[in-house]
Order: C-alpha cells, then structure tokens, then sequence
C-alpha cells in the first residue's frame, strides 16, 4: 500500500508449508545466517518480472513481523515488493509477491485537462454563484463582489480584473514543506551498517550516511553496525520528533510610492 509520495506499507501472512519448501532448496552451508528480507523493485515503466527492474534494495526483518513500513523517498515511481529468504551464498528465495502500486508525485500536476474548459457565459453563472452574485446583477455590484478576497484567513487571494470581458485568471503561488533526516557516523570501514533494515553503505575511511524520509511524530531510528567478522553487532535508537509550529505567511505588501513620507520623499518631489 502506498502512504505517501515517500513511504510504502506492506503487510504479509506467509503458510507455514510455503517457507517448509523454500527451506527445502537450501544447502547445508546456506542455512547459517540465514535472514527474512523485504527486496523492494522499483518497476516504473515496465513490465515486472518479465523485464529486470531498474534497481532493488533488501530489507532486513526482524522477530516475527507480518508488516512493515519501506522508505522509498521516490515520488512518482512505481513499486513490486517480494518477501524471502536470503542466504549466505546471496541467493534469494522469494516466498510471495506483492501488487504493483505507484507512489503519487509530489507537487501539483502539470497536465491542463481541456475537458474542463467552458464558454463565457457558462463561466460568469460559475462565478456568480460561487460569489453569491445574482445572475441579473448590475455591473456595479458585480465589481463591487470580486473586489472582496475570494477566501478568509491568512491566506488569501484577490482576483485580478480585465478591462473588458471576464476577469483574467488568479496565478497565486504553492508551497510544500517536508523534512528529511540525514544520519551519518563512521565505524571500522569493513563493518556492516543497516539503518531501519536499509543498509548503508560504508566508505573506505569508515564513514557513513543515509538520508531518510521524516514524518511528523515520535520516531524511533534503529542502526545496526556488524563487525567485519560477523561476530559482533551494536545497536543504537535514537528517538527523533518532528513537530510543526507557525503558519506560513505571504510577503509583506511593500508600501506604495504615495505612502511614503519624509524628506526623502519631499526632495523626489
């Protein structure tokens, strides 16, 4: 399922037999180590599994989950989730497969239906009734209305009129605020590194970082770091909070020409 532009939701509910037979086809030497993954396929645009997807990444899961939250951060890009069994040897037992769902793009959409477009006169009923304007008013009232903002509260909109003819169209502005949450640290450069069952990768001098989608609420960020023999793991959680506060304002109205007092004024004139 999708969540947001960022994130997905998948939830599962594997038959004991199917895992039975998938275990079945391991080796002796794939048993150790063995781990339950979510390989999530970016497939947008193509016909999956006919054709490779254009990238894939492993989720480990942990305990006995039957859901998970997948980070993405990829709007507008389709998605087909396998979950399975991956060995040591790097060879993946897939146990059951996902529908294919696209996350929604972030911003609005570029496309001008012409389906909606209409004639002037069935424009001024649409706007006279919006307005509460008569459709016999007189001109006179009809200025007088679309002189008022169209909507109430801080952000408003007043409507730009022609000379002649029905008034020419608003172009306001949008705006969008997401955060992101970048973590980084270093560790022994042969260590192994997953943050929320992503792994990250580690730079040759020990380094890391991965940037995360961050929602609004408490989060808590789980990163594992694996010594290069395998033998040793440390986890860390850091608990993050986003919390939004104050609305967004439109810029200040700059104080027209003949607003303007004093003696700089007085000498322009």
């Amino acid at each position: 399922m999708v969540k947001d532009p960022w994130w997905l939701f998948a939830y599962w509910e594997i038959q004991p037999g199917t895992e039975r037979a998938a275990r079945a086809q391991l080796l002796p030497h794939e048993v150790s180590g063995l781990q339950s993954v979510l390989r999530v396929y970016d497939v947008t645009g193509i016909e999956f599994p006919a054709k490779r997807a254009h990238h894939a990444f492993d989720i480990s899961l942990s305990g006995l989950a039957t859901n998970w939250y997948i980070p993405t951060n990829a709007p507008n890009r389709s998605f087909v989730v396998e979950i399975g069994l991956l060995a040591n040897t790097g060879r993946f037992l897939p146990l059951a497969r996902s529908n294919r769902v696209t996350t929604p793009r972030f911003g609005p959409s570029e496309v001008i239906d012409e389906a909606w477009m209409t004639t002037d006169e069935v424009y001024w009923k649409l706007v006279g009734i919006a307005a509460g304007i008569g459709i016999g008013a007189s001109p006179t009232e009809w200025l007088r209305t679309l002189q008022q903002p169209l909507f109430s509260g801080q952000w408003s909109s007043t409507p730009v009129r022609a000379a002649q003819g029905r008034p020419s169209v608003v172009k306001g502005f949008w705006c969008g605020v997401d955060t992101d949450l970048v973590i980084h640290g270093a560790t022994e450069p042969k260590a192994t590194v997953t943050i929320q069952g992503q792994p990250a990768s580690v730079r040759p001098d020990g380094t890391f970082s991965l940037r995360v989608a961050m929602p609004e609420g408490t989060q808590a960020i789980t990163i594992e770091v694996t010594s290069p023999d395998g033998c040793t793991t440390k986890m860390v959680t850091p608990i993050v909070t986003l919390a939004w506060s104050g609305p967004l304002a439109p810029d200040a109205v700059p104080p027209s020409p003949s607003a303007r007092s004093g003696p700089a004024a007085r000498e322009q004139g």
